[in-house]
């Protein structure tokens, strides 16, 4: 359960941190086609670059799909409702939670859905005026090598402050672990992380219910609105691009053999939706 005031806060803070990200994106990026890549996935099949969701993308877009549809989850509209669950004694029957397991449960698939990790990777990438990365391949990390990935493209963030700021304290990979192993358990007033003490980076005995809930709020605002905005900008920029120029089609960089790059151009459907190296 999400109170309705924490959410209108927490989409402000978010959207002012994503807008930031944008237009850096947009000033920074080394090729005008960068952001159309972020939003249609290129990478590489056999060598040969592709754009769509590929083998890595299709069932973490389900995953994220899922996710999406189901929405934040339950809303009350008691601002004091934490307040009231101080005197609560968990028994792990209590709709209470059971919504928060919920929750649990949806922040743990964002942050190990590859499709996402790739998505904000490549947004990292533009931002610092880097390349767009083709050969990105999640799935080939290591068990614990999201961690690492993950803490790396935070420190990326550096020309982005603000959005840094919401994806620091979004991510915390302790809690992704204890929910992954089942290493926390509800106490009144807040939840308390087993693997407290593991590792060099499991520094959080525990969360108050309030700061759980930014937490969440935070990770979901986040996957939704970099899908939302990417969205946006194919439909207001490229789409219309698209259909001003002779070609109809949009210029990107694709690497070539030797390890440089070329431009070709990659074409919408009639809806703009789909975009392909061939006129549909």
């Amino acid at each position: 359960m999400v109170r309705r005031r924490s959410i209108e806060k927490y989409e402000t803070e978010v959207r002012l941190g994503l807008s930031e990200l944008f237009n850096l994106c947009r000033k920074n990026m080394s090729h005008r086609g960068d952001l159309l890549l972020c939003q249609q996935n290129g990478f590489l099949f056999n060598d040969d670059p592709c754009v769509g969701p590929g083998e890595e993308g299709l069932n973490n877009l389900q995953n994220l799909n899922s996710i999406s549809i189901k929405g934040v989850g339950e809303i009350v509209e008691d601002d004091k409702f934490f307040i009231e669950k101080k005197n609560t004694i968990f028994n792990g029957t209590t709709s209470f939670e059971k919504c928060l397991h919920q929750q649990k449960y949806t922040y743990l698939n964002i942050w190990e859905n590859a499709y996402f990790l790739r998505t904000i990777t490549q947004l990292v990438n533009v931002l610092n005026g880097n390349n767009y990365d083709w050969k990105l391949v999640i799935s080939d990390l290591p068990p614990s090598g999201k961690s690492k990935h993950i803490r790396k493209q935070i420190e990326r963030l550096v020309p982005s402050p603000n959005f840094q700021r919401i994806v620091k304290e979004a991510y915390v990979g302790q809690i992704r672990n204890a929910i992954a192993h089942s290493q926390y358990h509800l106490v009144q007033g807040g939840i308390l992380y087993n693997n407290y003490g593991k590792d060099k980076y499991s520094t959080l005995q525990g969360l108050t219910f309030d700061e759980w809930e930014r937490k969440y709020l935070y990770t979901y605002l986040i996957l939704i609105g970099i899908f939302q905005i990417l969205k946006q900008i194919l439909n207001e920029l490229y789409v219309p691009i698209s259909k001003r120029t002779f070609s109809k089609g949009i210029p990107i960089k694709v690497p070539d053999k030797s390890n440089g790059f070329y431009e070709v151009c990659i074409y919408p459907n009639e809806t703009g939706d789909t975009w392909r190296f061939v006129k549909v």
